[in-house]
Order: C-alpha cells, then sequence, then structure tokens
C-alpha cells in the first residue's frame, strides 16, 4: 500500500515538500476499522495524529446510560486527534468508524519535528481548527437556541451544501438516520416524524438517505408546531 501517495492527497499536506511527506509516511501506523470500531476511547493517552485515509469517523461523547452526542464527522482526507497530538492531555472525546476506514497514525514528535521545519503545515492546522471552532460553535447554538424542527432543517440545508452540485439538486446522505439523530440532538423516531412532517408540507422530497429539498425559504422558516 503506498502511504505517501495517501498522505499525499491529504489537503492538510498539500504544499509541503516530497522528502517531507515521504518521512511521515515512513513513520505512520496503518490501522483498518470494521463500522462500528472504537479508534480511540475517551481518556486514552495517546501522542499520535490521525488522518482518515478512507472511509468516514464520527467524533463523539457519550453517557453512562447510553446517550449519545455527536460533535464532528470526520471525512476521509480529514485529520483528528489535534488537541492530545500537541497536548500531554487525555483525549477527551471517542472516535468510532462509520463505515470500514483506513487511519493513519503519526508519532507527534515527528508531527513537531515537521511544524518546525515547514511553517506552512501549522498555517494549514490553524486553518483546520478555526473551520472545526466555527461548526462546534453553530453545533453548540442550534442545540441551545433552536427547536427539533429547526435543528433537522438546519442539518439538511448543511448536507445540501456539502453534497449537492447546486442548490435544489438531489443528494444522499452519507450517514444513518440513527447518526443524523445524535447529530441534531433527538431520538431516531422523532426525527422520522420531523422528516414525515417536512414531505408533507412539501418543502423536501426523501427516500431513505435521499433527499432534496423543495422550499428553501419554507425549510429556513421551520419552525415548532406541536
Amino acid at each position: 500500500m503506498d502511504t505517501f501517495r495517501l498522505l499525499r492527497k491529504t489537503p492538510l499536506f498539500s504544499g509541503l515538500e516530497d522528502e517531507a511527506v515521504m518521512a511521515l509516511a515512513s513513520r505512520a501506523r496503518l490501522s483498518r476499522y470494521e463500522p462500528g470500531e472504537r479508534v480511540i476511547s475517551r481518556s486514552d493517552e495517546t501522542q499520535a495524529f490521525f488522518v482518515v485515509l478512507s472511509g468516514r469517523a464520527k467524533i463523539f461523547r457519550s453517557t453512562p446510560d447510553g446517550k449519545e452526542q455527536i460533535l464532528y464527522l470526520v471525512e476521509a482526507g480529514q485529520p483528528f486527534c489535534f488537541c492530545s497530538a500537541f497536548t500531554d492531555r487525555p483525549y477527551p472525546v471517542d472516535v468510532a468508524a462509520l463505515e470500514k476506514s483506513l487511519v493513519a497514525g503519526i508519532p507527534s514528535e515527528d508531527m513537531e519535528d515537521l511544524a518546525r521545519r515547514q511553517p506552512i503545515l501549522l498555517l494549514k492546522i490553524m486553518q483546520t481548527l478555526a473551520g472545526r471552532l466555527l461548526e462546534t460553535m453553530n453545533l453548540v447554538e442550534s442545540l441551545a437556541l433552536h427547536g427539533t424542527q429547526k435543528r433537522i432543517a438546519c442539518f439538511l440545508q448543511h448536507s445540501e451544501g456539502c453534497c449537492a452540485a447546486r442548490p435544489g439538486d438531489p443528494f444522499s446522505l452519507h450517514i444513518s438516520h440513527t447518526e443524523m439523530a445524535r447529530i441534531v440532538g433527538t431520538s431516531p423516531e422523532t426525527l422520522s416524524r420531523v422528516i414525515q412532517k417536512f414531505k408533507r408540507r412539501r418543502l423536501i422530497e426523501a427516500s431513505g438517505r435521499n433527499i432534496r429539498i423543495l422550499d428553501h425559504d419554507g425549510l429556513a422558516a421551520a419552525h415548532e408546531t406541536e
């Protein structure tokens, strides 16, 4: 398996010299995960930096009674585990594969050494962290200030922006309804009821994971009516 080629395709490492990426590839440890398999557990004392090379993973927190809140979906080509890679603190969340995934783990000392020699890497890390912070702030606002219907509507609009070629084009969600419910902070049953309500009001078309937004203004104005 060409680890160098896989890392070179990762946006975080674009712009770096081939020699630097080859050095990381030689130290990277590749691991395969099945759907639902834990990649990192909360409080693990790992001193490594991770990149999803293929597949998809979720970053989440869970309670002893099994309630789960997904904080971020890590797509192929995206890194995670920044906070434990550059500090000596335990990892504060859990990470699990959503589908068959290939993950590269790179020792922290190698990332630190490369960052000192190639400052562009630090800039890319800062840009990635800024984007994650913005998405997290939007998630917190949605969960704290909006009702269930509004949260689901916002998620569908965000997904269209990420997955559809143009507004109004059909797109496919890359996660199950159960995972989507965990992201928006509700139950799968409530999610299904809201999706059906949106369909009856002709705001969306939906069949399984396939979605098409029919009325963007109407969906944006979605509010609690129960």
